[in-house]
């Protein structure tokens, strides 16, 4: 096991963006969303480049007790403005207040990266935004590799 590190002097910059964006989705829905989105890139032969990203909104718990949350799937795309039809696109994200976790790991450990995130916020009085971008480096039954990037609130 090796330590988590944090590091707040990163900036992610991500470009060529296709989004899939969720709004209002049961939290065991997100793993299906996830392959649906995989499908469709397949399906339309889309040349990507780098790995998954997501971006968490943060939970909604609503009156009846259910829970959801909003959510983005991207991924980087070649030739990204030709699929405006079928995604959202955006040119350019730029991410420079956060604090950056890498994971390395098993894949049900992972959880353990948020906590320390969220343990780092509040030792240091840091309010959070409530947005949390996943990027999956490298996903397998056994280990999986995945940044972590949370992001604060401006002061």
């Amino acid at each position: 096991m090796s330590k988590l590190e944090i590091k707040t002097d990163k900036k992610l910059v991500l470009k060529k963006l296709l989004i899939k964006r969720l709004k209002n989705i049961k939290i065991e829905q997100m793993d299906e969303e996830i392959m649906k989105f995989n499908n469709e890139l397949k399906l339309l032969k889309i040349q990507t480049f780098g790995p998954l990203i997501t971006k968490n909104y943060g939970t909604n718990i609503h009156q009846d007790g259910e829970i959801t949350t909003d959510y983005d799937i991207m991924i980087q795309a070649h030739d990204y403005k030709q699929y405006s039809r079928s995604f959202d696109i955006k040119d350019k994200i730029e991410c420079s207040n956060c604090a950056y976790l890498r994971f390395k790991g098993k894949p049900e450990d992972s959880r353990y990266a948020t906590f320390k995130l969220d343990v780092y916020f509040y030792e240091e009085d840091i309010e959070p935004d409530g947005t949390i971008i996943t990027i999956f480096i490298s996903d397998s039954p056994n280990e999986v590799i995945v940044d972590f990037f949370k992001m604060w609130v401006e002061v």
